[in-house]
């Protein structure tokens, strides 16, 4: 049951950041600018630079090696740093914003959840 629910949070995680990802590259879905100041700023700079596209190209590696079970936890790594940003991001300037970034996080923290102990083996040193 666990590894059906860690599959299912995983699919639905992937598909949700390949999509966002691709939407960096060919911008299908509209995205409002925040109220913050700050925040703005932030994004311009991110939107001017190479880490716009490098966030993209994470989200859609990291999404579709969260697909499959055999490279779920490499996945889980690559989108670990985007995910512990977009969660920073919306709670210090943006904290309502459009309320899409609680879906992945939830079901990143979920994932992590379920796969728990194979990533407590992964970080052991």
């Amino acid at each position: 049951m666990k590894t059906q629910a860690s599959l299912l949070l995983s699919i639905i995680l992937g598909i949700l950041l390949i999509i966002f990802g691709l939407n960096k590259f060919l911008g299908f879905i509209a995205v409002q600018p925040p109220a913050d100041a700050v925040a703005q700023g932030y994004l311009g700079s991110m939107f001017t630079s190479y880490l716009y596209i490098l966030v993209g190209f994470a989200e859609i590696v990291g999404g579709i090696l969260l697909i499959f079970h055999r490279t779920r936890l490499l996945g889980w790594l690559v989108l670990l740093p985007v995910l512990v940003n977009i969660i920073l991001f919306h709670l210090a300037h943006d904290f309502v914003g459009n309320g899409i970034w609680i879906v992945p996080t939830l079901l990143f923290l979920a994932i992590t959840l379920t796969e728990k102990e194979r990533i407590g083996n992964l970080l052991k040193l």
